[in-house]
């Protein structure tokens, strides 16, 4: 009776070692999952025809001027559109608020995996360096080049990591695998970026715990 006891107690203390292990691995996330699904654009812009659409960008562009011949431009414009049906202001407003409804869909982000040891695969965009090509701070983004050679993906798209251990480029063309504890948190900030710097909008900040490449996995 005891050798079973015993048996029993050893068999439940191993189950409880692996459970453990099983409880810390990483949760390997793909960034469709960062992407909530929102509800459509409210806002519906009318059919323009090109013309139509060129004479309202010039109009949105003579609005940046205080001249009184710019000013007579758009009066003329105005009344050119009018004249079919068309009311600008109204237009301009409808743009507004369009790309406003736009803006709060891509900042639209989950707290599924708040607090929780994740994986995920992406590029590296780094924004600080510990030493030549070792980066302890970068963005991690679904598509090569996002940010440097591309205007950068929605905020819900966009993983601040910090990595303090550093992880030396090799080629921000290539993928990586990152593991760490995430956090959402909609926060913009000022970056340097290759050559300047951006202001950059991120849904989410990662502190990693391991960063590799793709191929070692």
């Amino acid at each position: 009776m005891l050798k079973k006891l015993i048996q029993f107690l050893f068999v439940m203390v191993l189950m409880s070692a692996s459970l453990g292990s099983y409880a810390n691995d990483p949760i390997t996330i793909e960034w469709q999952s960062l992407r909530p699904e929102t509800a459509q654009n409210p806002i519906t812009l009318p059919d323009l025809s090109d013309e139509e659409r060129l004479q309202l960008q010039r109009v949105f562009t003579l609005m940046q001027s205080s001249g009184q011949q710019d000013t007579d431009r758009i009066a003329l414009i105005k009344k050119q559109l009018k004249s079919k049906g068309i009311d600008v202001d109204e237009l301009l407003e409808l743009r507004r608020l369009y790309i406003q409804a736009q803006k709060k869909s891509a900042e639209a982000i989950t707290t599924t995996f708040d607090g929780k040891n994740v994986r995920i695969p992406g590029f590296l965009v780094p924004i600080e360096f510990s030493d030549a090509m070792v980066t302890t701070d970068f963005l991690l983004v679904p598509v090569a080049g996002a940010c440097i050679h591309m205007p950068p993906p929605p905020a819900n798209q966009i993983v601040r990591i910090s990595f303090p251990e550093g992880y030396k480029v090799k080629n921000v063309k290539y993928p990586v695998w990152v593991e760490g504890v995430i956090a959402s948190s909609v926060k913009s900030e000022d970056v340097y970026i290759v050559d300047g710097t951006s202001n950059i909008t991120m849904g989410y900040s990662l502190n990693a715990s391991k960063v590799v490449d793709y191929e070692e996995f």
